[in-house]
């Protein structure tokens, strides 16, 4: 008996709790980040804190909502470029380079078209590319390099 009751319960659980993230979620198409950071700006403690609660109502229902879309969602969200400089240019198999940025990311040379001949010190763009790929180019131009991310 007491595992059937427990079962009911459970299962009347989520109406409550559906509800009330509907209820808490703003109607308009707003990102989380943003709904975070507007919470942030608030000085007085007691008012960002009802600002967190509210999404953390939320949290399930934009879970849901994001469900099969989250590499979409995220790929929006992303910058279209990035500029960092290199620290460490290390030539690996098959003559295809592996850069460390200085701001901790680590790409590795894909294509073969042409050789890295790249150094630690320059700055330089990545960028995204075609069919999900990132293009990697010094500031001051020239021959871009098609880059995987590794870390």
């Amino acid at each position: 008996m007491r595992k059937s009751a427990t079962h009911r319960f459970s299962a009347t659980l989520p109406i409550p709790v559906i509800l009330f993230a509907i209820l808490a979620l703003p109607a308009t198409a707003e990102t989380l980040q943003k709904r975070l950071q507007q919470c942030s700006q608030f000085s007085d403690d007691e008012k960002r804190l009802a600002c967190y609660d509210k999404l953390s109502g939320g949290l399930q229902q934009h879970a849901e909502q994001q469900f099969g879309q989250e590499q979409k969602q995220v790929i929006e969200e992303a910058p279209d470029s990035i500029t960092a400089t290199i620290i460490d240019a290390k030539e690996g198999a098959y003559g295809k380079f592996t850069f460390t940025l200085d701001n901790g990311q680590i790409w590795r040379q894909v294509d073969s078209s042409s050789r890295a001949i790249w150094r630690g010190g320059e700055q330089v763009t990545v960028e995204r590319g075609a069919l999900g790929s990132f293009l990697m180019r010094k500031t001051t131009g020239g021959r871009t390099l098609r880059v995987k991310r590794v870390k």
